[in-house]
């Protein structure tokens, strides 16, 4: 595994996302004079940010069959750096993309994106820390991995860190890559912490004796929309129908995760496709869904955009350099076709 050094936050403001505005040309529905398969299906390639519980809901309709009950023919790909993923959705490799907001800078640069329903209207990441951490105080100076040094995983970090003492401008950030490679490199000990997502986190605590400080929104970063599904606006009024029938299947999956009776199939489900203890999927699932305070927060059962979160990711942006004027992000919120689908579910649920 190879880990590259990137800048500290001093200079970070320096460094600015590079994102190329390229129209999506690929049509998917026959209406739109695009081709489906050879049975009929609506084909549509979906990108997910990496493998924890939050951006698995596609990879949960697959396999609770919700694409086959919307007659889709659903290709997931499962990207590393949330910044070439939304590069795939602009160059049209992919269709709609479940991940961080950096829709946000493309659309500044000219991309016409729109958010379409949330992801994770909370941050999804846990500071975990090497054996023997007993502070953020500790963490000053020393090496942080991160999947990008403009991600939204580092920015809410950066806050947890800086609402804990830390100075911000002292922090050294390292590229790591996604979740896994995160992870693997806190256990090579090539860094000091790192954001986990759940249920990783769990699993490292209690398996290896990292030390799990807590979900940077509730050590004191502000509440960060730190997922979304994004589409390319022209794209989506073209493929209105093909959009609307995932986000029904999208929909369902959220449904079932706040139904205690269908938490033992999804903890099958979701532990097996995520390769994470059973028991670490269960507790995942009851916190953000089932029991606790934190309950809703991160995805409501409407799946409606937090414009709050959303804005404060837009700041983080900001602040990185990669516009100079603060931006309101609301205008690319678009939840028509969310609430198209939901409507739709009601007026002709699925036979099953």
């Amino acid at each position: 595994m190879s880990i590259t050094s990137r800048p500290s936050v001093r200079r970070l403001r320096r460094v600015a996302a590079a994102f190329t505005a390229a129209a999506i040309a690929v049509a998917l529905t026959a209406c739109s004079g695009g081709s489906g398969t050879a049975d009929g299906k609506l084909r549509l390639n979906i990108g997910v940010q990496s493998l924890v519980l939050q951006t698995y809901y596609p990879q949960l309709a697959d396999a609770l069959g919700y694409f086959d009950d919307e007659n889709l023919d659903v290709t997931i790909t499962v990207g590393e750096s949330t910044a070439n993923s939304v590069q795939g959705l602009l160059g049209g490799s992919i269709d709609a993309y479940l991940g961080g907001p950096e829709g946000i800078v493309a659309s500044q640069r000219g991309a016409d994106l729109k958010f379409v329903a949330a992801g994770a209207n909370r941050s999804i990441w846990n500071v975990v820390a090497r054996p023997g951490t007993t502070s953020f105080a500790q963490l000053a100076g020393k090496p942080i991995g991160v999947s990008a040094v403009q991600s939204i995983s580092s920015v809410t970090m950066r806050q947890a860190m800086e609402a804990n003492g830390v100075d911000g401008a002292k922090l050294d950030y390292i590229v790591a890559g996604g979740t896994a490679k995160r992870f693997a490199a806190l256990q090579a000990g090539q860094v000091a912490a790192v954001p986990l997502g759940i249920p990783v986190n769990y699993q490292a605590a209690e398996t290896e004796g990292f030390v799990d400080l807590g979900n940077t929104n509730d050590v004191g970063a502000p509440p960060i929309v730190a997922a979304v599904v994004t589409v390319e606006r022209g794209w989506a009024e073209k493929n209105a129908e093909a959009l609307t029938r995932f986000l029904r299947a999208y929909q369902r999956v959220i449904n079932d995760l706040y139904d205690p009776a269908m938490t033992e199939r999804l903890v099958d489900l979701t532990s097996k496709g995520l390769q994470i203890e059973p028991r670490y999927m269960e507790r995942a699932i009851s916190d953000l869904f089932l029991t606790g305070p934190r309950v809703g927060q991160s995805m409501p059962k409407d799946v409606h955009i937090d414009p709050a979160g959303l804005q404060v990711a837009s700041d983080a942006f900001r602040e990185f350099g990669s516009f100079p004027d603060q931006v309101d992000p609301t205008p690319m919120i678009d939840q028509s076709y969310l609430e198209a689908a939901q409507r739709s579910l009601i007026e002709n649920p699925p036979h099953r």
